[in-house]
C-alpha cells in the first residue's frame, strides 16, 4: 500500500514538474486577494489565511477538500470542480446537494485520522482546500499533506462574521468571482440583518437558551465553543461549563445540570430526545418543556446550528432569530428558506419540503417564544 502511494505521489509530483518548467512569461501573484508580479503562466503565488505563501495553479479545475467544512462549502461554490469527498452523503442530502456529487470517491478528512491519502491522490486534485477554525499547528499539519502528496495544500479561514471574505478568496482562487459577490453579497445582507435586530434587544431580555444533543440529551454545546457562535449571537448560551469542548458532540452534562440551568429555551439536535422529553422525567420538569418552548433543528441536507458549523449558521441565525423575538423578526420563514436553498443548493424548495424540514421546529407557544 505505501509503495502505491510513493508512486502515485511521485506522479503527481512529476507532473506538477513539467508544469511548471513549462511556464515562462510572467504572471499574477495573488496575495490574500492582492495582486502582485509572479513568474509563470501557469501558477499564482497565494497567501492563505494561516500566513503561508503556497504556489498554485492559475486555473484550477480539479479541487478536494480538506474534510467536512471545506467539502460543504465547496459543495455551494463549485462543485463541479470536487474531485471527491472527505464524508459520503446521505440520500436525504443527495436530494438537496445532487446525486452526481454523492456518487463521487470518499477519500476521509484530514483532521480525525480517517485521511486515505491513496485515495486522495488517484482522485488527482490540483489544489486541496482546508477552511473552517484555524487549528494548533496546522501550518505542520498542511506543510507536511503538501510534501507527501506533492499537491498545494492552501487554508482558508471562516466563522459566522467572516464568511463573506471567505467566499471572496474562494472566488479568486477557484476564478469565479461573480458567485463569490453574489453569496458574500447575501451573508454581509443577512448578517447585518440580525446584528441590527439584535442590538434592539438589552442582553437582559435575550433568551436563555441550550442545545441539547445526542442519544440521551445530556450533550451540550457549551459557552464559547467555536459551535456555539449562533446560539451566542442570538441568546444567553446557559451551558457554563470548565473545559469546553472543541468537538460538535459538545460537552456531557447531567439531566440534574440542565434542570440547575433550567433555560427558557431548548433546542434538540437531530436523532436526540426531542420526541419523548414530555413524559420523561427529568426532562418534563423543566419550564421550556411545560411551556412547550423546545424544538428539534432541522437537519437537511445539513444540521442549520452546525456539525459541521459553516454556511448552514446563516440558515440557523434567521430561523432562531425568528423562533426567538417574532415581534422584532418578522420575515416569513418559508421564502427566508426557499432563498437560502436556491442560493446555495440550486434546489427549488416547496411548501411541502418545508413543511417536512421544519415539522419539529415550528412555534408551538408564541407567548412563551416572545
Amino acid at each position: 500500500m505505501k509503495k502505491r502511494v510513493k508512486i502515485l505521489v511521485s506522479a503527481l509530483a512529476a507532473c506538477a514538474l513539467v508544469v511548471c518548467i513549462g511556464g515562462c512569461a510572467s504572471n499574477v501573484k495573488t496575495t490574500g486577494g492582492d495582486t502582485q508580479q509572479a513568474t509563470s503562466t501557469d501558477t499564482v503565488s497565494f497567501t492563505d489565511s494561516a500566513g503561508r505563501q503556497v504556489d498554485i495553479p492559475k486555473d484550477v479545475e480539479r479541487v478536494a477538500g480538506s474534510g467536512p467544512i471545506a467539502q460543504q462549502i465547496l459543495l455551494t461554490f463549485a462543485p463541479e470542480k470536487m474531485v471527491g469527498l472527505s464524508n459520503s452523503l446521505s440520500d436525504d442530502q443527495a436530494k438537496y446537494l445532487g446525486q452526481q456529487y454523492a456518487d463521487l470517491p470518499v477519500y476521509g478528512q484530514m483532521y480525525g485520522a480517517s485521511l486515505n491519502k491513496e485515495a486522495l491522490a488517484s482522485a488527482n486534485p490540483q489544489l486541496i482546500i482546508d477552511i473552517g477554525e484555524q487549528k494548533k499547528g496546522n501550518v505542520d499539519d498542511l506543510n507536511q499533506l503538501q510534501d507527501e502528496l506533492g499537491v498545494p495544500v492552501i487554508y482558508i479561514a471562516s466563522d459566522l462574521e467572516s464568511m463573506s471574505s471567505t467566499y471572496q478568496m474562494l472566488g479568486q482562487v477557484l476564478g469565479n468571482t461573480d458567485r463569490a459577490n453574489q453569496i458574500s453579497d447575501y451573508y454581509t445582507q443577512k448578517y447585518s440583518m440580525i446584528k441590527d435586530g439584535m442590538s434592539k434587544i438589552p442582553d437582559d431580555q435575550r433568551i436563555k437558551l441550550l442545545y441539547c444533543l445526542g442519544d440521551s440529551g445530556t450533550n451540550v454545546i457549551g459557552k464559547g465553543s467555536y459551535h456555539a457562535e449562533v446560539l451566542e449571537m442570538i441568546g444567553d448560551n446557559v451551558a457554563v461549563i470548565d473545559g469546553v469542548s472543541s468537538k460538535g458532540t459538545g460537552n456531557q452534562v447531567s439531566l440534574e445540570q440542565i434542570n440547575n440551568w433550567n433555560p427558557q429555551m431548548i433546542i434538540f439536535g437531530p436523532d436526540s430526545v426531542y420526541g419523548s422529553v414530555k413524559t420523561t422525567d427529568g426532562w418534563n420538569t423543566l419550564s421550556a418543556v411545560q411551556n412547550d418552548n423546545y424544538y428539534e433543528v432541522p437537519d437537511d441536507p445539513y444540521n442549520w446550528m452546525g456539525m459541521p458549523p459553516s454556511i448552514n449558521s446563516y440558515m440557523g441565525m434567521q430561523w432562531l432569530a425568528r423562533l426567538c423575538y417574532p415581534s422584532t423578526f418578522t420575515y416569513d420563514m418559508y421564502q427566508t428558506t426557499a432563498e437560502y436553498y436556491k442560493l446555495f443548493y440550486q434546489y427549488d424548495l416547496t411548501q411541502a419540503d418545508y413543511d417536512q424540514l421544519t415539522a419539529n421546529c415550528q412555534v408551538k407557544n408564541l407567548a412563551n417564544a416572545a
